[in-house]
């Protein structure tokens, strides 16, 4: 063998020994990190097992994992490992990167692994100036992945400055790998079992609003039901003033300090201010990571003192028109699930349908009262009525009985009638007789004479009188006899009158009834 050959194999034992020791230390870091998500059954739990496993088995003074937000537009700071100051920990807690930007922004663009020799140099990068005043040297970032799109990223930093070798990027490129594969198993399993979560927080909500009976009642039950199912801290319900004009506050539910309750209170707000006032404007759902950010609502500053974070207001509509909002806040900053916000929006509609369930409700009850009213009114009439045509048939029966005395009476004066024209024709014959005589006896009958005239004259006045009472008589006994045919023809209608008021009575009653079953069964 060449002395060469063997001179270099012997120079090169170092070089080999290092990469055997570096690819030890780096399965042993990959056994480390799979032991680690293997016990792992949250979202949380496996981030940050394998920030701790990564940042110690590597000897790195700092690890941080990012979250891409809801809106997918920054990447969020979510859970650290490790220190590298104060400072350089603040800065990281409230910073936030675009795709592109800093070191995770640029491993959000490439979805690869990227390394940096010294972070300080890394102009686009929030972190930069404090890296070079604590002294944060080199950092690396890989992406997490699921289902084909980057979710979030994971970094770490260095007192030093490294170069490490390709066989070390490959061994964090495949724990990046494992880590995205176990973050998205228990993050499957997280949606499922958060899914049962909000169907049966739905359910319970929905049970409570069918015993609800009015909307003091419902509105209660749905804030206190969705604040203590879905995990929120504090709730409160805004109804719409009568004018229209502002939302103020009606109850709450929870607690989030004494400052931020009693400002919730005393608050108001108007259409398109606050997170309130922008639900009515939107007419649907509003969820706020942070409070404290907005600057349009009064109750930020409050929040931000008393720790309040993210926010959610859903909107109560009925018959079309937003009569109040409800919102909750947790003290902590939460992202909403697909599965999470779909349930809140099923729980507004839900709590929606609810109160124009009972507005409905209300609104019958209150036109069948009404119309027990007018029914029993009318039937009130009706009995008045029947009593009126009662007393009309009594008194069409006395005149027809004092008619058909009447009539009576006047049959009698008929016959007193005949008796004095018999005399008057009696008389009349005497006077004649009474006449003849005189003529006979000659002067000394000539006064006879002039009495039997006069005798003569009355009995024939008393024949046309007694003439004259019989034809009154006659006229008086026809019109009793069509006064008695009117007023029997007046009775029988009485008699139909009374038959008909008599069934409508009956037919109000049971309307009444019918309608007092309905208005006090509903």
């Amino acid at each position: 063998m060449p002395f060469w050959k063997s001179r270099r194999r012997t120079a090169d034992v170092p070089d080999v020994r290092k990469t055997v020791a570096e690819a030890q230390e780096n399965a042993a870091a990959v056994t480390a990190v799979v032991k680690a998500l293997d016990g792992a059954t949250t979202s949380a739990q496996a981030v940050k097992v394998a920030l701790d496993a990564v940042r110690k088995q590597f000897g790195w003074v700092y690890g941080s994992y990012w979250r891409i937000d809801k809106a997918g537009r920054t990447l969020r700071f979510a859970v650290e490992s490790g220190d590298a100051g104060e400072e350089f920990r603040k800065v990281t807690q409230e910073a936030s990167f675009a795709e592109g930007v800093g070191l995770s922004g640029r491993t959000w663009r490439t979805r690869g692994l990227v390394f940096v020799e010294d972070l300080g140099t890394v102009k686009d990068c929030v972190r930069a100036p404090a890296a070079q005043r604590v002294g944060v040297k080199s950092g690396i970032c890989f992406p997490l992945m699921s289902k084909g799109r980057v979710v979030g990223t994971m970094d770490f930093f260095t007192l030093e400055h490294l170069t490490p070798s390709e066989q070390r990027l490959d061994a964090l490129r495949s724990i990046g790998l494992l880590v995205s594969q176990a973050l998205e198993r228990v993050t499957d399993s997280e949606v499922q079992a958060a899914a049962a979560l909000d169907l049966q927080a739905v359910n319970t909500v929905l049970r409570g609003l069918g015993s609800a009976t009015s909307e003091e009642e419902a509105t209660r039950q749905a804030l206190e039901t969705v604040r203590s199912e879905f995990g929120w801290a504090y709730g409160s319900y805004w109804a719409v003033d009568p004018t229209g004009q502002e939302l103020r506050f009606v109850t709450e539910s929870g607690d989030a300090g004494e400052e931020f309750r009693r400002i919730t209170r005393e608050a108001s707000f108007r259409e398109g201010v606050g997170l309130a006032g922008r639900t009515w404007k939107a007419r649907e759902m509003l969820f706020v990571r942070d409070l404290a950010e907005m600057t349009d609502c009064v109750r930020a500053p409050a929040a931000r003192r008393a720790g309040v974070k993210s926010g959610v207001c859903l909107p109560l509509v009925v018959h079309d028109v937003v009569i109040g909002t409800m919102d909750f806040f947790t003290l902590e900053e939460v992202e909403l699930s697909d599965s999470r916000e779909n349930s809140l929006r099923n729980t507004a509609f839900l709590v929606s349908q609810s109160l124009e369930r009972i507005r409905e409700t209300t609104r019958i009850s209150s036109a069948g009262a009404e119309l027990v009213t007018s029914i029993e009114e009318v039937e009130r009439n009706v009995v008045q009525a029947t009593g009126v045509a009662a007393e009309a048939a009594t008194l069409t029966t006395d005149a027809n009985q004092a008619v058909d005395r009447l009539a009576q009476s006047s049959n009698e004066v008929g016959d007193v009638v005949k008796v004095i024209n018999n005399i008057a024709e009696q008389t009349n014959l005497l006077a004649l007789n009474a006449a003849i005589e005189a003529a006979r006896a000659g002067e000394a009958g000539k006064g006879f004479a002039v009495v039997a005239n006069e005798v003569k004259e009355l009995a024939q006045g008393t024949a046309r009188a007694t003439e004259d009472v019989a034809r009154l008589i006659s006229a008086i006994q026809s019109d009793a006899g069509s006064v008695v045919t009117s007023l029997a023809a007046i009775g029988q209608i009485v008699d139909r009158i009374n038959e008909t008021q008599t069934m409508i009575g009956g037919v109000l009653t049971e309307q009444a009834a019918v309608t007092r079953d309905i208005v006090g069964g509903r």
